[in-house]
């Protein structure tokens, strides 16, 4: 697909976003969901998969820019009119670019988001693959941000090398547990035991762990007794169109004022 093609869809607001919702253990509720692109809008108004068409932006600095701060302003407004209509403070998550990260204009251009949409900063968290590199300007970026409120979570976390200088640069709220250690338990002790450890060590960095890929109950009930505080996957929710996922949240969010 031609640069100027992409660039057009992107003008034309031709980003179909989906969400998928993260349950938080213990309080039985479901206050933050992740939100993505699952379609572009073609030009001609057919709906293409957006994998492809993502692979040429991520190697594209100006449309990785373009592409991050349509989906950042879309998103964010449509949490914070979703948190009004269901009367809860809902939590919007991210997956966040290294390039976008990287620009000398990325934390401004989030705070005018923010600001134009009336969303909390506490209510922004962005998802930074650990698989992914980011400069120590991105480093700084990130710490800057948080300092203001927006939270942050190294996601895909335990898969090929482990990422721990990231971990020493970047002051990181949240760990993400990658699917592939769900999708082996209970039935691996090994994978149990790792699962375990990754969550002392998240306790020890005072931050929380997220498990992805919960496809059952034992690995619900797995998760929830080990102490990780989110839980994602499709036995709590499959990704879905975003009219779907605020009925749920409506069912599952906690009411306005929570912590």
């Amino acid at each position: 697909m031609e640069r100027n093609t992409i660039t057009e869809m992107i003008l034309q607001n031709g980003l179909v976003l989906y969400g998928q919702p993260k349950w938080t253990f213990g309080k039985n509720s479901c206050n933050t969901y992740e939100l993505f692109v699952a379609y572009f809008r073609g030009l001609d108004g057919a709906l293409l998969p957006s994998w492809p068409i993502l692979q040429i932006i991520e190697g594209d600095e100006a449309l990785t820019s373009l592409f991050s701060i349509a989906l950042l302003r879309e998103a964010v407004q449509r949490t914070a009119d979703a948190s009004r209509r269901v009367n809860s403070n809902l939590t919007l998550s991210l997956n966040l670019l290294p390039k976008f990260a990287d620009s000398k204009y990325f934390v401004e251009q989030v705070e005018q988001c923010l600001a134009a949409s009336g969303l909390e900063a506490r209510r922004l968290q962005f998802e930074l693959s650990e698989l992914q590199e980011l400069s120590p300007e991105g480093c700084e970026h990130l710490n800057a941000l948080r300092e203001k409120g927006v939270l942050l979570t190294m996601g895909n976390f335990g898969t090929n090398h482990t990422n721990l200088p990231l971990l020493r640069q970047v002051d990181f709220d949240m760990l993400e547990l990658d699917a592939s250690y769900a999708a082996l338990i209970p039935g691996s002790d090994r994978a149990c035991k790792a699962a375990i450890a990754i969550q002392h060590m998240a306790d020890t960095l005072d931050m929380k762990l997220c498990a992805k890929g919960i496809e059952n109950q034992d690995q619900f009930e797995f998760f929830e007794e080990i102490g990780a505080y989110k839980g994602q996957g499709n036995l709590i929710g499959a990704a879905m169109p975003l009219d779907e996922l605020e009925t749920y949240v409506k069912q599952y969010a906690l009411e306005k004022g929570h912590k």
